[in-house]
């Protein structure tokens, strides 16, 4: 049997790993003195004084704009749920003793010698265009939480050219679903073994967080550890638990993004406060340039560039005997050639067309308040879509005048996503507790988008107060 090989050109941690309860985990002082090194080598990307200046400026910001008194209700992510476990990378990823090592073999002044040494080691799932990925549950796996890895596998399904099965006997490579871990873990990519993908119960038990850790074994990373980082964000290294710096290793240089835009709404994207000693401060910074996306790191589903991210790896539309014409930023979709795959407010063939349940609200001069909200009793996610427009030639001021009842610490289980931009492709701003102060937002064009969404037992409602501008 001969793996596929992963291009060399891309992420570095195309690998495969380890996980929590797999016996080949590096551990004892081979690991801690790894984790050192790595975490000295984040210190010091951040130490100089350009950098140093900018933090505090964007401390003193954060601090006026948040009050410690304020209360917030916090729905752990697998980061929380794998707060003990310091034999993980980038908090849920397994790395075998090889990987370590191959992840700190990196020298400056040759960084090719890190790529070839990863690259001889990464593998991706089989056939590349229409990969099948054996799948079965660890004995014991309680089948009430079996219809959640579905649903999350089904998620990927209808987005990719990627399908699920339930493995053989005969199948070499497969997930194996454990719940018999504590926390929420997964390889990078493809072994060429049986991969345990962990998934305490009942804690890592949600489509999110399943299809997170999917997205790793597919074979993606973290957004935040992308070599073109320091572009978008600051890390504030005094504020890392100790033994943690280590999990915001930065990618070397000369691994291609398949030219997907840094995304802080990404689901693949640390939340502001990952690994923070003082949970009420942040330890990623959004830079000066990007302070309106501080709120909006991680998020509640693959977003546009997610899918398209997988799509390109896979190669799953170059099978297709011609790409669609897809309009307002869609592409030919990975799942079925004969349609396209829409950016967030557009649907149809050719993403042609608003979907038919949104709220198309016109917007005028005088200022008026649109309320979106979902009070109902919860089952699933649940999301509302309004579509603001302008007139022809004109812009659209938003401000946020109420959002409720609850104040949540991050936006990933319920939310308000604003778009204020044309092209929709890439996610919004997000707010899940009531702004202070809010700022008004405007357009790009005489389009904006307001997308309500939770994955939570939690009523919400937002008031925003919109006019033509």
């Amino acid at each position: 049997f001969q793996p596929t090989m992963v291009p060399t050109f891309f992420f570095f941690f195309f690998l495969i790993g380890s996980s929590i309860a797999g016996p080949n985990v590096l551990k004892g002082d081979e690991l801690v003195k790894i984790e050192k090194e790595m975490s000295h080598e984040v210190e010091e990307e951040f130490s100089d004084k350009e950098h140093q200046d900018e933090l505090a400026i964007l401390k003193e910001q954060f601090i006026a704009s948040h009050s410690d008194n304020e209360t917030y209700i916090t729905i752990p992510t697998e980061l929380d749920i794998n707060a003990n476990h310091t034999e993980l990378f980038e908090g849920d990823i397994d790395l075998t003793p090889a990987q370590w090592k191959a992840a700190l073999d990196f020298d400056p002044s040759n960084p090719m010698r890190r790529r070839q040494g990863l690259s001889s080691m990464a593998s991706m799932w089989t056939p590349i265009g229409a990969p099948i990925i054996p799948y079965t549950f660890a004995p014991g796996f309680p089948a009430q939480y079996q219809q959640v890895v579905r649903d999350a596998m089904a998620f990927w399904e209808q987005r990719t050219c990627a399908k699920y099965r339930p493995a053989t006997a005969a199948d070499t490579s497969a997930i194996v679903y454990n719940h018999n871990a504590n926390g929420c873990s997964s390889a990078v990519g493809r072994r060429n073994q049986r991969q345990q993908l962990n998934l305490a119960v009942p804690g890592c038990m949600t489509v999110t967080i399943v299809a997170h850790e999917l997205s790793h074994a597919f074979g993606t990373l973290h957004v935040q550890s992308r070599v073109d980082r320091e572009q978008y964000v600051q890390i504030d290294t005094s504020n890392i638990q100790k033994g943690m710096e280590h999990n915001f290793k930065m990618e070397p240089n000369g691994y291609s993004t398949y030219g997907i835009p840094y995304e802080f709404g990404s689901m693949q994207h640390y939340f502001p406060h990952a690994f923070a000693i003082n949970q009420q401060r942040p330890t990623i910074y959004a830079r000066p340039a990007y302070q309106r996306f501080q709120g909006s790191m991680d998020g509640p589903r693959a977003t546009f560039w997610d899918t398209v991210l997988i799509n390109k790896m896979y190669k799953c539309t170059d099978k297709c005997p011609r790409q669609m014409s897809c309009q307002n930023g869609g592409v030919t979709d990975g799942a079925n050639c004969n349609k396209c795959f829409c950016p967030r407010g557009w649907t149809g063939t050719n993403c042609e067309r608003r979907p038919s349940d949104a709220q198309i609200a016109n917007v005028a001069a005088s200022a008026q308040t649109v309320k979106v909200e979902m009070t109902n009793a919860f089952t699933a996610f649940q999301e509302k879509l309004v579509v603001l427009q302008a007139p022809a030639g004109k812009r659209i001021e938003a401000t946020i005048k109420s959002f409720g009842p609850y104040r949540f610490s991050m936006c990933r289980s319920v939310g308000l996503e604003v778009i204020p931009t044309q092209d929709t492709r890439t996610s919004g701003i997000r707010f899940c507790a009531m702004p202070n102060p809010s700022t008004p937002i405007v357009s790009d064009g005489n389009t904006m988008l307001l997308w309500l969404y939770r994955d939570a037992n939690y009523s919400v409602t937002a008031e925003v107060s919109v006019r033509a501008v």
